[in-house]
């Protein structure tokens, strides 16, 4: 039965009416149960022939037999495609009513034999011809024409015969009352017809109602799947504008710092960079939103110290605790080994850490690390504003914030908490969130625990060499980025070469080879940082590569990684920069794209 109605724009219509509906469904009932009725009808006619073989003429019995089981045949050929048939719905129902009624005058019609039976044959026809009408009031559904026009025939007819034919011992009283039962069984089957029928037509409104309500489901479920589609591409297209011109300033700013300037310039260009490095952060919190919603975040569990890790975190946040009045209290021994991705836990930590200073103005914040049988419960705690219940559910969403109407920037966006949601998730890492407004916020985590013996000594840290002396060749089609790369890179000692194209950073190359190629993902036109790159490969086969996009939608970011390079999202800081070219030069040609820790780590800072 269908389901759903589309007119031909393409626009839903409203579900026909529940009556219509309804004998839809009746017709396609009959149709399923045709191939069915013949064989206890077609038993039953051959039954009464065998009974009243010797007390009805034979020729008659024959033809009455025939007469039932032919009808079945023709109600088989017509009724089973007549739901699908081309004629209109009002023809279809009246082939079916007519058809009914035929049915119910052939074989009511075995009441004609009634004066040659006995008493005890007649008894048996009669309970055969309520059988079966009965039963019609399961194969029509109670459909009030289509079940009357059989019903009617068959026991008006028995009622009649009960009532004209005389018994054999000649007691009028016996004829009268079976008479009578025929027609009172009649009024009790019809009152069961109609309530079939008025059960099947309220059953259909109902699904009418769930389809309307589904399809507005449906509806509002695209309409809303639109919306976060439209801001993911909004998200995506601002950041890309916003970045360009912040990446520039940014690459000056640390050009300028390699320069002699006099303390009171150099206290303005300390306060440009932090300004920018704060932005930095707000723009990295949206890439982490769209690498994690793309699913290229991956995970590498081990088991792991994560104690001295801790501990540094709160060594971090300790000053900001203290410039707003607070005490920061971490509660780690000196080993605490779980199974876990030690750069992801880091981030959501540090997230739960920041989340918690910026939201209590006064009291404490704790980091604790509490064992509980093969478990390890990390929990931040502190005695700040908390959260009222309505809200519970809502801080974990995107850009959602308590108690910030404002929209004060130095609260960030709103993303610490949905990514944290988000990483915790995928490290199948339970999460919890209890809070009371006015008393503080618990938030808990659940890691495995792994034993000491598992986790790996803690390696030491190196800092990176500074960048060699070599020929970089930078291709931008933003002339400000060309020209800050260039300004920031010649006063680290490096000679660059600049391209605003395909075509000429393959010319450039073919006179002047790179030992580095830095494209853009996003070209001119049709081209991009990635065509660029096998380009210049056919050239140079084994000349190092990276990409710096601006770029953040979700398909780029699945690109860059699938084409093996790696690649960092502008602003990028010096160090950042630094390092990834330095990575580069020593791994040379990928076939699969490498991971820093500040790529694979959401935040990249």
């Amino acid at each position: 039965m269908p389901t759903s109605h589309q007119s031909g724009n393409g626009s839903l219509r409203s579900p026909p009416s529940s009556p219509l509906n309804a004998e839809v469904e009746v017709l396609e009932l009959i149709a399923r149960q045709v191939g069915k009725v013949p064989w206890p009808v077609g038993l039953s006619a051959l039954f009464v022939l065998a009974m009243a073989w010797h007390q009805v003429p034979q020729w008659a019995l024959l033809a009455w037999t025939i007469a039932v089981i032919g009808m079945q045949a023709v109600r088989w050929t017509m009724l089973r495609g007549l739901p699908g048939s081309a004629r209109s719905h009002a023809n279809r129902m009246r082939i079916a009513v007519l058809l009914s009624g035929f049915n119910g005058l052939v074989q009511g019609s075995a009441v004609l034999f009634f004066y040659g039976m006995t008493d005890l044959q007649r008894a048996v026809v009669s309970i055969l011809l309520a059988g079966i009408t009965a039963g019609a009031v399961g194969t029509t559904n109670g459909h009030p024409r289509i079940f009357k026009a059989f019903a009617l025939p068959v026991m008006l007819g028995l009622s009649l015969a009960w009532a004209v034919t005389p018994h054999q011992d000649g007691s009028l009283l016996v004829d009268g009352a079976m008479s009578f039962l025929c027609l009172a069984f009649l009024a009790v089957q019809n009152g069961l017809a109609r309530d079939n029928y008025r059960a099947l037509v309220e059953s259909v409104e109902m699904r009418n109602e769930q389809i309307r309500l589904n399809e507005q489901l449906r509806t509002a479920l695209e309409q809303a799947e639109e919306a976060n589609a439209a801001k993911t591409r909004f998200l995506a297209s601002a950041s890309h504008d916003l970045r360009q011109p912040l990446h520039t300033l940014t690459l000056f700013c640390a050009a300028l710092m390699t320069h002699e300037i006099d303390p009171s310039a150099r206290r303005i260009l300390t306060h440009m960079d932090a300004a920018l490095s704060a932005l930095r952060s707000q723009l990295t919190a949206l890439l982490d939103m769209s690498k994690l919603d793309a699913g290229i975040v991956t995970v590498q569990a081990r088991a792991c110290n994560v104690a001295p890790m801790l501990q540094r975190l709160c060594d971090a946040k300790r000053e900001e605790a203290h410039t707003k009045g607070l005490r920061l209290t971490c509660a780690i021994e000196d080993t605490v080994v779980v199974h876990t991705d030690p750069l992801h836990l880091e981030r959501i930590v540090g997230n739960l850490l920041d989340n918690a200073i910026k939201y209590c103005d006064a009291g404490h914040v704790w980091l604790q690390a509490r064992r509980v049988g093969h478990e390890v419960h990390l929990i931040v705690k502190d005695t700040g504003r908390g959260i009222a219940e309505k809200d519970l559910g809502k801080v974990f969403e995107e850009f959602y914030q308590v108690d910030n109407p404002e929209r004060d920037r130095t609260r960030g966006l709103g993303l610490g908490l949905s990514i944290v949601q988000r990483l915790s998730r995928l490290l199948a890492m339970p999460l919890s969130l209890d809070s009371e407004l006015g008393v503080g916020t618990t938030v808990s985590l659940t890691l495995p625990q792994a034993e000491a013996s598992d986790a790996p000594p803690v390696e030491e840290v190196v800092e990176s060499a500074a960048i060699p002396l070599c020929h970089m060749l930078v291709l931008d089609d933003e002339a400000g980025v060309r020209v800050a790369m260039k300004t920031l890179l010649e006063s680290l000692g490096c000679r660059v070469t600049l391209a605003a194209c395909t075509d000429e950073a393959m010319r450039l190359a073919s006179l002047d080879p790179p030992d580095v190629v830095l494209a853009d993902f996003r070209l001119r036109g049709e081209e991009s940082g990635i065509k660029a790159i096998r380009k210049l490969r056919q050239q140079q086969p084994d000349l190092p590569a990276m990409l710096i996009s601006g770029d953040t939608a979700q398909d780029r970011l699945l690109e860059a990684q699938q084409a093996g390079l790696r690649m960092l999202h502008k602003p990028v800081s010096v160090d950042v920069l630094l390092k990834a070219v330095m990575d580069t030069l020593e791994l040379g040609v990928l076939d699969a794209p490498v991971e820093s820790s500040d790529e694979r780590v959401a935040s990249g800072t």
